[in-house]
């Protein structure tokens, strides 16, 4: 079962760090915004997903999420449980990568950049021109509540805020940031 704060409010209050738990409509907002895009569906994007508990997620360019939360939640408490979606197939919609951050961005041969309130502000151009330039990931948080972890923090190899904003929801980040990624490969989407 994935865990809802709206529906197992009771039952988190014993939970360690309950406050960056139980909001799983945030990731679901977030990968439909990210998911509905001429860069997800020309295979120009690569999505991922890091867990509290570690685990990194890739998320397949032919992954249609289903709209409705509650079928999401079905998907993600399969995911949890076996790893990959459909949890048999050879091909899987979404699966495990690695079981921790810094394997992940080892294995990978990159960097992570952290989109971060507290962090430098800057313009999504310059992330994304960045990102390209020297191969880096970048990361949004999606968490209702409280910061990234310390050890996220230590291995992001630069922390930016979008400059002139001010705070947004994950899904109004990304949103944005997929407007300057076509906008930096503007040649490359129709």
């Amino acid at each position: 079962m994935v865990l809802d704060k709206s529906l197992h409010y009771k039952a988190m209050e014993s939970l360690d760090k309950k406050w960056k738990r139980g909001r799983p409509d945030i990731l679901h907002t977030s990968l439909l915004v990210i998911t509905d895009t001429p860069l997800f569906n020309l295979g120009l994007l690569d999505v991922y997903f890091h867990l509290l508990d570690g685990r990194v997620f890739k998320v397949s360019s032919e992954t249609r999420l289903p709209r409705h939360l509650e079928r999401f939640k079905g998907v993600m408490a399969g995911l949890l449980k076996n790893n990959q979606v459909p949890p048999s197939s050879p091909k899987p919609l979404i699966y495990k990568v690695a079981d921790s951050l810094p394997e992940f961005l080892s294995r990978e041969d990159s960097r992570l950049i952290l989109l971060w309130e507290k962090g430098e502000p800057v313009t999504l151009k310059q992330v994304v021109e960045e990102a390209l330039k020297v191969n880096s990931f970048i990361g949004v948080g999606a968490f209702p509540q409280g910061d990234f972890e310390e050890e996220t923090l230590k291995i992001a190899h630069q922390k930016y805020s979008i400059k002139g904003v001010g705070q947004l929801k994950t899904w109004g980040v990304a949103a944005r940031l997929l407007c300057s990624i076509e906008e930096v490969l503007k040649p490359q989407v129709p």
